[in-house]
Parts: C-alpha cells; sequence; structure tokens
C-alpha cells in the first residue's frame, strides 16, 4: 500500500474516497474507487520531482483568505492587475515535474518546438486564444494514448517585471496552455485569467493542472467538440452545453492510459444531449402552469419541491422564468456537475446559500441578503483581463429538499447577459454529494453583442470557477 503524504490534494481526495468505500454503501459506484496504488506512486514521483524542478518557483497562499479562515471579496483594484506576474512559473516548473516522470518511465517520447503557432509544425485543430511559446509535446509509447501539449504563453527569457497591467495587449504572464491530440485540440489555459481578482492561491492552480494532465494520462478523459454541441468528462466531473461558434469542426477524442496493464479511472457520467436525464434530476417539479400539467402526465412522481416563488417586485428580470426548461430561441445552454468531495451535503448546501461559492470563484459579492433568499439581489463583479463585468442579478427561486438544496437567479437590467443559473447540490441514495451547474444565457448589452466571443469566455472560466469551488476542498 502506497503511503500517501498528507499536505497533497489528492491525499484528501484519496481519503474521502476510502471513507465511501468503507461505509458499507454504494456510493463508491457514484465516487469511483480509491485512487489505486500506481496512480499514487505517479502523483508521488511528481511531487518529488517538483522538488527540483520547482525549487525556484515558490508556492503562494490564497490572498483573500483571512486568518479566520473567511474568504474576502476581490478589491475593485486587483482586477486586470497582476503584482507578481512571474509567480506564474510555478505552472512551467510543475509542468516539468510531470514531463520528467512520464518520460522516465518510459511512457513517452518528448520533443520541444520554440513556438507553438502554425510555424514550428504544431497544427492546431482550432487556433488558442492566446500566443504560445515554446511548446512541449509528449507522444505516447502506447498506441490510442492522446499526445500531450503544454505550451508556454511567454518567452522563456521574457522580463516579466511587477505589476503587469492585464488590460495592455502585450501583457506577458507566464502560463500554460493545455492541449491534446494531432491536430492539436485546446484543453485549458492556465491560469485562467491571471488577475489578482482572481487568484486562489497555487495549491489550486497545481491541483487543477495535475487533474487535468492526470485524466489524460490515466485514460480518464473524453471531450467532444462540434457545431451544436461540446462537452468533456473526467473521473472528476462532466460538462456539457450549446456548441462552438463559427466552426464546422465535429471531433471526439477519447484518452487511452498510457502505460500497459494500466486501468483508468471510471468517467463521470456524460451530460444527456437532449436534457432528459437533467430535467427529470434538476426539474422534479416545474414552475407555473408547467408543474400543474406534468403532475398529469403519466411516469412523474410529483415529488413536492419547495420552490419560493420570485416576489412581485419593481424591475423586471430580462428574461423569462421557465428558460431553464424551454430555453428561447438564441440562448446558449450548459450543465455541469462534479462529485463533492470536501464536505457534507449541509455544509455545500450552506456554502450555496452564502455565497461562498461565489467569493471562492473570485467575484465580488453585493446582496441584499445573506444567507440568501427567494427575491435576494445581488451585485456580482468579475473581471478578465481588461474586460470588468459588473451583473445585477434576483434570486427567482430557492429549493430546499433533504436530498437537494440550492437556488436559482435571473438577469436584471444592467446585465451583459439575459439569463438564468441554477446552482444546485444534490445527495444521492447512496450518500454522493454532486454539484451541479445548469445555465441558459445570451448577449444582453450592445457591448456583450459586440464582443459576444470575449463575454462567453468570461462565463466559461467563470463556470468552471464555480465547479472548482465547491468540488475541491474548502481552505483551511
Amino acid at each position: 500500500m502506497t503511503t500517501v503524504p498528507v499536505s497533497t490534494w489528492w491525499a484528501t481526495e484519496h481519503a474521502s474516497l476510502c471513507e465511501i468505500a468503507g461505509d458499507g454503501s454504494e456510493a463508491w459506484a457514484d465516487a469511483g474507487p480509491p485512487f489505486s496504488d500506481h496512480l499514487l506512486q505517479l502523483l508521488a514521483e511528481v511531487e518529488h520531482a517538483f522538488t527540483r524542478t520547482g525549487a525556484d518557483t515558490p508556492g503562494w497562499e490564497d490572498p483573500h483568505l483571512a486568518p479566520d479562515g473567511e474568504l474576502r471579496d476581490s478589491r475593485e483594484e486587483e482586477y486586470s492587475r497582476c503584482l507578481d506576474p512571474g509567480k506564474y512559473r510555478i505552472l512551467w516548473t510543475r509542468a516539468e515535474a510531470w514531463v520528467q516522470v512520464l518520460t522516465a518511465r518510459g511512457w513517452a517520447v518528448r520533443s520541444d518546438v520554440e513556438t507553438g503557432d502554425l510555424r514550428s509544425g504544431l497544427r492546431w485543430a482550432v487556433p488558442p486564444r492566446l500566443r504560445l511559446h515554446r511548446t512541449t509535446v509528449l507522444h505516447p509509447r502506447r498506441p490510442g494514448a492522446l499526445v500531450l501539449i503544454l505550451a508556454r504563453t511567454a518567452a522563456d527569457d521574457a522580463t516579466v517585471g511587477a505589476d503587469v497591467d492585464l488590460a495592455r495587449t502585450d501583457a506577458a504572464l507566464p502560463g500554460l496552455v493545455l492541449g491534446v491530440g494531432e491536430p492539436a485540440l485546446e484543453v485549458e489555459p492556465f491560469p485562467d485569467c491571471g488577475c489578482d481578482a482572481c487568484d486562489s492561491g497555487s495549491r489550486d492552480l497545481l491541483e487543477h493542472l495535475d487533474r487535468t494532465i492526470l485524466s489524460i494520462v490515466d485514460g480518464s478523459f473524453e471531450t467532444q467538440l462540434s457545431p451544436g454541441w461540446t462537452s468533456r468528462r473526467t473521473s472528476f466531473g462532466a460538462s456539457g452545453g450549446s456548441g462552438e461558434e463559427g466552426t464546422d469542426l465535429s471531433l471526439t477524442l477519447t484518452a487511452q492510459p498510457w502505460a500497459d496493464g494500466w486501468v483508468p479511472r471510471p468517467l463521470s457520467p456524460a451530460i444527456d444531449q437532449d436534457d432528459s436525464a437533467w430535467a427529470e434530476e434538476m426539474l422534479r417539479e416545474g414552475r407555473g402552469a408547467t408543474a400543474w400539467f406534468d403532475r398529469l402526465r403519466s411516469g412523474r412522481s410529483g415529488v413536492a419541491t419547495a420552490y419560493f416563488r420570485l416576489p412581485q417586485v419593481e424591475q423586471e428580470i430580462t428574461v423569462p422564468l421557465d428558460a431553464l426548461e424551454h430555453p428561447p430561441a438564441g440562448y446558449r445552454r450548459d450543465h455541469r456537475s462534479a462529485v463533492v468531495t470536501g464536505m457534507d451535503f449541509e455544509r455545500a448546501a450552506s456554502a450555496l446559500r452564502s455565497w461562498a461559492v461565489h467569493r471562492r470563484a473570485g467575484l465580488q459579492v453585493s446582496a441584499a441578503h445573506t444567507p440568501l433568499r427567494e427575491g435576494t439581489e445581488v451585485r456580482l463583479g468579475v473581471g478578465l483581463g481588461p474586460l470588468r463585468i459588473t451583473a445585477p442579478c434576483r434570486v427567482a427561486w430557492v429549493i430546499e429538499e433533504p436530498d437537494r438544496a440550492g437556488f436559482a437567479y435571473a438577469t436584471l437590467p444592467g446585465h451583459p447577459e439575459s439569463g438564468i443559473e441554477q446552482f444546485t447540490v444534490t445527495r444521492t441514495a447512496t450518500g454522493l454529494v454532486r454539484f451541479h451547474l445548469d445555465v441558459v444565457s445570451k448577449p444582453a448589452a450592445w457591448y456583450a453583442r459586440l464582443g459576444a466571443p470575449i463575454t462567453r469566455l468570461v462565463q466559461e472560466i467563470v463556470t468552471r470557477r464555480y465547479l472548482r469551488a465547491l468540488s475541491a476542498p474548502p481552505p483551511r
């Protein structure tokens, strides 16, 4: 049995999975088994290699974490600013630790190109949004395994001074773009923003990088891209939603283990493209007339949900209240889910009601009520590089059930989007806790429509942060 260091993210995850597996329930079938000894040994080797590769790139705490463990809101001046951009070189040294371990095991052959653009001979299925520099490509020796691309977003010798204004187009931030396959498909940039407002500390950043690389190497990674649908799933969670605009590309990439005899972790359940499974779980009771008709349909359980209604107020919301069930024409939709291993159902529900999930996602929160209740108005502040958004919303309904809790808010005038977001935690019959995020939206403000790809990028990044905020262990 491999000994797991107590200070690592996977120690917490492994301990939670062991607890689930040992309590005699069947929840492990949903959460997945504890990490195998082979997987733990791999992660331990990466951690050991990182003591060498990362010797000159120290980590840092979440700057928003107070001594009492509470999270403060991001300050206005922290957006579009990074006081210490050089700290993100830690991503390079962590990636290098992975590269050294994977090549030392003989699982892959390494090649380096000076730039990650087309001139280097490295082909991308969809051009990355960021300018790329030196890129490491790992070609697995095992047939069927996905090629791994680690592209730096600044030159190795770039002078990265203090206090970078991210609103400048020439701002240098030493991050990574991770891709898979041939031609390469971008999986995710690290960090997803880089400004001080969105900084959640190096532990969270490296954990997310580890989980992504591990999923690809383990063979528990699948992504689908098409004009009408895009989805991704790993053993840690799943997402799905409206497809990429402006492309006719259709492809599906499914990872295979990089090592012979390696058993991959089970993938999270796929997000249902036709929404039937999602609707059955997340919309047990409709709203308004829909609920009355649904109770007459055969096969409906009629489980009563405590939906507290949006009161009649002066300012109208900018989206139909039934948009989640019946998205109007022109609206994009996204469903995402992840297993919650860092807290039980009651604590997860409390984190939702107290806006802790939003604060952990890097948003400013100015709410009329905490804990929230029906009718609560909230102004959310979020930024990505030069883009700064203030988003007024109103809580449309609150869900309180023994095995399901959460709320949804709808956009108000002044919000750059028109839409509804529902945040829900559920507890299965086996005791497993999951976090679900469901969004239907479209650009509303004129500037959002003009910069639709950018505002969608902000929404995508914030959505990922929401998911990490509750699926990762809470800060200590």
